[in-house]
């Protein structure tokens, strides 16, 4: 959440914010409950004062006095007791208005009302070209045995589906790069000399995360997705929608050495979206489902260096997408697409030949300290001084889309899709394309 003492000094250019993000927030209304708390916690704070000045003098006084003092006590005591229904309720509307506010965002972040009025900075690879008729993933799917769909909706009903065979291996190919390259420092020195980041070149931490986490925590984060996230109400938890839910969090309520930053992690997490209101919207094949496997970067920053790390993390996804060597564009996301929390954001989408177009398979959020401040995650700075921690999330890979992307992309005249030369040593040996199996 922002800090309330920059929404109090910077109002106009908050709901300005507010406004070209899209976003209804009554700041005016959020000021008035600031003002009217500030003056219920000093009354509160005057009622307790005057009561322990009471309990004191009780404990002092004669029995003569006594009697007095105890009826002055309780007279206090039921003043607190009126004045807590009205605190409560001023406290609640205002925590409610205040989760409302997003984050500021970057100056050269796009002004725009959605996805259409994002801008493309760079392109990188050829789309490819093909001499036959192009399948898109889920008729590849279907000849090559790889996703199965049709049964997985009989089980589990739509947006659900079964990974098979040589496309299993596949998803743990992805997995075993991706973990081996973000710990190799010799790499990551590579990407910032190419991005320019002045970062270091700490790697990654490879981590396995809950896939469950208390509502209150995600609450926090500012990672609850509403009606798209999977509730269990008895026991106060939430199925995490990415695996960013459940790391973000990962220092709370801690304050750790300024010196040990960054602190990087990879995490590996299946991930579950209800996708509410999105029927029809890609309804077919495994781009747009309600179960999927994703790896996720999160880095911990101090404030000088975070926007740094977001250059840094693009580049790590270029890297990515170029060793396998898939046509992508590079978006800076605007502001009515971004979420909450963003100060800035960055897509990546790759070229689908099955649909013929770019579509988003990788995100990158750039935070500041908006997350930390609800889940007290801090640092110690040199000068000794507490304070909040800045976070970026992003995609490694969306196991799902990076698939489709792998199946569209290799695929060959005789039906056959070829391993990305980067995965071959994870897959069996001597297996250099998927082919179909005999009936």
């Amino acid at each position: 959440m922002l800090d309330i003492k920059y929404i109090r000094e910077n109002a106009e250019a908050v709901k300005k914010n507010c406004e070209s993000r899209s976003i209804k927030c009554d700041v005016d209304r959020l000021l008035q409950l600031d003002e009217k708390r500030k003056s219920l916690l000093q009354y509160v704070e005057a009622l307790n004062a005057e009561k322990n000045k009471l309990n004191e003098l009780i404990q002092l006084s004669k029995d003569d006095e006594r009697k007095a003092l105890i009826e002055q006590g309780k007279a206090v005591k039921d003043k607190l007791e009126q004045t807590k229904p009205e605190t409560e309720e001023v406290e609640k509307e205002y925590k409610t208005l205040l989760m409302q506010v997003p984050n500021v965002t970057h100056p050269d972040m796009p002004i725009g009302k959605d996805d259409s009025e994002n801008r493309v900075i760079k392109s990188w690879g050829d789309i490819p070209k093909f001499d036959f008729e192009v399948k898109d993933h889920v008729r590849l799917g279907e000849d090559l045995d790889l996703i199965d769909i049709k049964k997985a909706t009989e089980v589990s009903g739509s947006r659900f589906y079964y990974l098979k065979n040589e496309a299993v291996w596949l998803q743990f190919a992805i997995i075993n790069f991706t973990f081996e390259t973000l710990s190799q420092e010799k790499i990551l020195k590579e990407i910032i000399k190419e991005t320019g980041a002045k970062v270091s070149a700490k790697p990654f931490v490879s981590i396995l995360p809950p896939v469950m986490i208390k509502h209150e925590v995600q609450n926090s984060i500012h990672r609850v997705f509403g009606e798209q996230t999977y509730r269990f109400e008895e026991d106060n938890l939430n199925l995490v929608a990415s695996a960013e839910h459940t790391l973000a969090p990962y220092h709370m309520n801690e304050v750790v050495d300024g010196e040990s930053l960054p602190l990087r992690y990879i995490g590996y997490s299946t991930a579950f979206r209800r996708e509410a209101g999105t029927y029809g919207k890609d309804m077919k094949g495994i781009l747009r489902v309600h179960q999927f496997d994703k790896l996720e970067m999160e880095s911990f920053t101090d404030a000088e260096t975070g926007a740094d790390e977001q250059k840094f993390i693009v580049g790590i996804q270029e890297y990515l997408v170029r060793a396998l060597k898939i046509p992508y564009q590079v978006v800076h996301v605007c502001t009515g697409d971004t979420g909450r929390p963003d100060y800035d954001q960055f897509d990546i989408e790759c070229f689908l030949p099955g649909q013929n177009k770019y579509r988003e398979t990788h995100t990158s959020d750039y935070m500041t300290d908006y997350q930390m401040r609800g889940i007290n995650s801090f640092y110690k700075n040199k000068k000794g001084e507490k304070r909040l921690l800045h976070t970026n999330d992003a995609t490694a890979f969306a196991i799902g889309r990076i698939l489709i992307a792998i199946l569209e992309n290799y695929q060959q005249s005789d039906g056959s899709v070829l391993i990305p030369e980067v995965l071959k040593k994870y897959m069996p040996e001597g297996m250099e394309k998927i082919v179909k199996r005999p009936k």
